[in-house]
């Protein structure tokens, strides 16, 4: 099948180091095609019910002001590399549900998310379903997905 140029590039992000990568193929394809880039971030802290940490709200408040950051950041590192059109969205919930429901939303044909890697923390993936995951979004949403693997998971599993 063969691929043609995206209009609309959704890059998933979750703002820890193993995103450089995901975010750099981002930004190239979107300069090799001329397509909108859209970088989005989900906030999913919900785990800390089980906390006595005061308010998940100002929890949440405090991650979304981080997240409206960092996407200035990765907005303002694309338009430096010349993409011409590009915004950043963070909202907040389950990533799987939202990182679907915002593809159906925004018509993007093309979705850049880097491959979960084994971390001391939780991920929202485990390996086999976050290849199910793919297959469902690509299936249900018609996007063309690109997992990025970082350079250090390459490595491994060379």
């Amino acid at each position: 099948m063969e691929m043609r140029q995206p209009r609309h590039i959704i890059c998933a992000v979750r703002g820890g180091p193993e995103s450089r990568e995901t975010v750099t193929q981002a930004i190239d394809l979107a300069l090799e095609s001329g397509a909108r880039l859209t970088f989005f971030s989900v906030i999913d802290a919900e785990f800390l019910n089980h906390a006595t940490i005061g308010p998940l709200s100002v929890v949440y408040r405090e991650l979304n002001e981080l997240g409206q950051f960092a996407m200035l950041i990765l907005c303002d590192r694309a338009q430096r590399r010349g993409v011409q059109k590009v915004d950043g969205i963070v909202r907040e919930g389950n990533v799987r549900r939202l990182l679907h429901d915002f593809a159906i939303e925004t018509h993007a044909d093309t979705l850049v998310m880097g491959r979960p890697m084994r971390s001391p923390g939780s991920n929202t993936f485990k390996p086999a379903e976050f290849d199910a995951y793919v297959t469902e979004l690509e299936r249900d949403t018609n996007l063309h997905v690109i997992v990025v693997r970082p350079p250090q998971a390459r490595v491994n599993e060379d």
